[in-house]
């Protein structure tokens, strides 16, 4: 008896466009796991940054002038020391944030999607904290206060650096999404511009199976127009599965009749 469960649809294979389903991510827990060094990576980050911004950012001078209670004024009461950290901070969030961004999308936004992307955004803003704090620590942010209260009247002091303008943090979680985010987008419209429609398109970082759409587009293809603009034949409906049905055999029905 002829086996009638694969159907050959109407005048053969060749007029039908082959069905591409592209597999989904593999081994979600290769994402979480991407995610976490992500992380990690944005907090070693934060780490250096803070050691360059305390290297870079320049450093208020204060004279001590009593030590009941100790006191110390600035020199300079009108210095622009404290914007300029916060400048130079500022700048080194968008680079970190950025490299941060580009890294996460290399390494884990674009195989295994989602969850990279948050580890990318959750390791930018360690970063942010740690770089605040570092830089604070390596000026002797911890020390400064007992030396203020052992040191003589009339001794000026270098104070630690510290982050004025806290909405200088967020430029670590922003800069890292907007090139994590950015790349992928570029990668999308890349993939639609070669040729692949939004209904052929496969994006691995949301794990999107998409089938091709009928009807094929090579020319002269049944319900598609030729070269020179004729039109051939309306073929048969896709079915659920996006190959397009063909009329049974006498005798056997269509599934679901």
């Amino acid at each position: 008896m002829a086996d009638n469960t694969q159907l050959v649809p109407p005048g053969g294979s060749a007029g039908y466009s082959a069905v591409a389903v592209q597999p989904g991510p593999e081994r979600p827990g290769r994402g979480l796991l991407t995610a976490v060094l992500l992380i990690v990576a944005g907090a070693l980050l934060g780490l250096v940054a803070g050691l360059l911004w305390g290297a870079l950012a320049p450093r208020v001078v204060y004279q001590v002038y009593t030590l009941k209670p100790p006191t110390a004024y600035a020199v300079n009461p009108e210095t622009n020391a404290f914007v300029a950290a916060d400048g130079i901070y500022t700048f080194i969030a968008l680079g970190g944030g950025a490299l941060l961004g580009l890294a996460g999308y290399l390494f884990g936004v674009r195989r295994y999607g989602l969850m990279p992307m948050i580890g990318t955004v959750a390791g930018a803003v360690a970063a942010a904290f740690l770089a605040a704090w570092m830089g604070n620590v390596q000026t002797g942010g911890k020390s400064f206060n007992n030396t203020l209260s052992t040191s003589k009247p009339g001794a000026f002091l270098r104070a630690p650096i510290q982050l004025g303008s806290h909405g200088a943090l967020a430029f670590w979680p922003v800069a890292a999404a907007l090139v994590a985010g950015g790349l992928e987008l570029l990668s999308f419209m890349r993939a639609r511009h070669q040729g692949q429609g939004p209904a052929g398109i496969y994006l691995p970082s949301l794990g999107r199976h998409r089938l091709a759409t009928w009807p094929p587009s090579s020319p002269g293809a049944p319900g598609r127009p030729d070269q020179g603009g004729a039109t051939g034949p309306a073929g048969p409906p896709p079915s659920r599965y996006g190959v397009p049905e063909a009329d049974p055999p006498p005798g056997v029905g269509r599934q679901g009749d």
